[in-house]
């Protein structure tokens, strides 16, 4: 498929912040005037959500303050093109990678017990949203070893936090 093909379609279908965000993705590797992509090809390039938000990093900004809008729900709709739940491997693969390797003592180390209290519970809300998810409830026997550790670690620090 061309991809001014591709951007045309996005940009008469979605909304204006899709058409972004595909647009900068697709110019940072692709010569969109010239280069054509199979659609697996343009699938895998979107569906993967590390690569997808390493991609819109240096966008971040414009996306929030000009669109208003969250790179997770960017990536609901282009997900939605191409006949993708969102909620897959790539984005508890992704989540689980940010709660895997947190070590109690940076956590414990926080001397003021308000911004102790707030990390500790963003820590415990993103385990939750992984717990919670879609993707993790329809493979759980095979994925819930994964975050034993990240349970374990957020009770240990929540005990010695005086949490509990």
């Amino acid at each position: 498929m061309e991809l001014t093909v591709f951007l045309e379609n996005i940009k008469k279908n979605q909304e204006e912040v899709v058409y972004f965000c595909c647009n900068h993705v697709l110019s940072k590797k692709f010569d969109i005037a010239k280069d054509n992509l199979d659609e697996i090809t343009l699938k895998n390039l979107f569906i993967n959500y590390e690569s997808f938000t390493k991609s819109l990093n240096d966008s971040a900004g414009i996306i929030y303050k000009k669109y208003e809008a969250e790179l997770d729900d960017v990536y609901k709709e282009i997900c939605n093109l191409f006949n993708e739940d969102f909620d897959n491997a790539y984005l508890f693969n992704y989540r689980l990678t940010r709660v895997k390797n947190q070590e109690a003592r940076q956590f414990l180390d926080i001397e003021d017990k308000d911004t102790q209290e707030t990390v500790i519970q963003k820590f415990e809300d993103k385990i939750n949203t992984i717990l919670e998810s879609k993707y993790y409830k329809e493979n759980k026997e095979k994925l819930s070893e994964n975050l034993i550790i990240p349970q374990k670690t957020l009770e240990l620090i929540k005990s010695v936090a005086g949490m509990y």
